[in-house]
């Protein structure tokens, strides 16, 4: 048994990660040069304290993420559950990895919404992973938390998250463990409406509404003028200079709050940029591969 709940950050990229392809830009020619500079999309790996083993959202780095996710890279970690906020490319692209083609794994448990889950359903590959028994989806309604597994240490909960909705709904999915919540929101349209849905008036009273220790959210973005010749308001999510500027500098009683979901655009990926500096110099965080959350 394990004294405590611990979550590895395997992925802080977009859904595209870094190098996206068709990009040209220096950062991403440079992942490409350098191994060392490549980011991978957003996932979650969870250690239960009974040594279960669970993931949230599933990308097309597994392979890579289930080895930053292994301690010294021994014996792998081999996710038992999988939990999905939602159906956006990077966020369920690797679940074809669990299938016979790849890994050929037995059982594994799949947790979304109800709404995602018969979309899920009714994809072919899905069809075909499941008359196989690699996975086992089950839909979760939101705010009920759950355990992955009996006596893991930890619930999930799922909250729902305005987001676009053209290929089912969008979850947050909050990590409940004896000493510490945390929050995981690697997506959203605007603060404007999710505070709007929970009718709360700033981010501060939002996270207190759910107790969040710790949250991991969408900075998808640094500023609006990111990406010349695309219109980024067809790609709605709040930029990290809009969040910071509604919660200002960091107080003693503040949860803890890093960026991630960041695209490759983002000038916050370089560890010397200004705009990283002035994230950290107002108390703030982003998130990196490797980092480790204990509960």
């Amino acid at each position: 048994m394990m004294s405590e709940v611990s979550v590895t950050i395997l992925g802080t990229a977009q859904d595209g990660g870094i190098p996206q392809a068709g990009c040209s830009c220096k950062r991403c020619q440079e992942a490409h040069e350098n191994l060392k500079l490549r980011k991978y999309p957003v996932s979650l790996g969870i250690l239960g304290v009974d040594g279960t083993k669970h993931i949230i959202e599933i990308t097309k780095n597994l392979s890579e993420q289930l080895m930053i996710w292994t301690p010294n890279g021994n014996e792998l970690f081999i996710p038992e559950t999988v939990s999905i906020t939602h159906l956006h490319l990077g966020h369920v692209e690797g679940i074809g990895q669990l299938g016979k083609p790849v890994m050929g794994l037995s059982a594994v448990e799949v947790y979304l919404s109800q709404n995602n889950k018969q979309i899920l359903d009714n994809r072919s590959d899905i069809k075909l992973m499941k008359d196989e028994d690699n996975i086992r989806i089950y839909s979760k309604d939101f705010h009920h938390p759950f355990e992955p597994r009996k006596g893991c240490g930890f619930r999930l909960q799922f909250i729902p998250i305005p987001h676009r909705s053209e290929l089912g709904d969008t979850a947050a999915i909050i990590i409940k463990g004896k000493r510490k919540n945390i929050l995981f929101m690697p997506d959203q349209d605007s603060w404007k409406d999710t505070l709007d849905y929970y009718s709360k008036e700033n981010i501060r009273d939002f996270l207190k509404m759910f107790d969040i220790d710790e949250a991991l959210i969408d900075g998808t973005f640094w500023s609006m003028d990111e990406l010349p010749g695309r219109d980024i308001s067809k790609i709605p999510h709040p930029t990290i200079e809009d969040s910071i500027k509604l919660l200002g500098r960091k107080k003693e009683e503040d949860p803890e709050i890093s960026f991630l979901h960041l695209n490759h655009s983002n000038p916050v990926n370089d560890l010397g940029s200004k705009q990283r500096k002035i994230v950290e110099k107002n108390g703030w965080k982003i998130s990196e591969m490797g980092d480790v959350l204990k509960l």
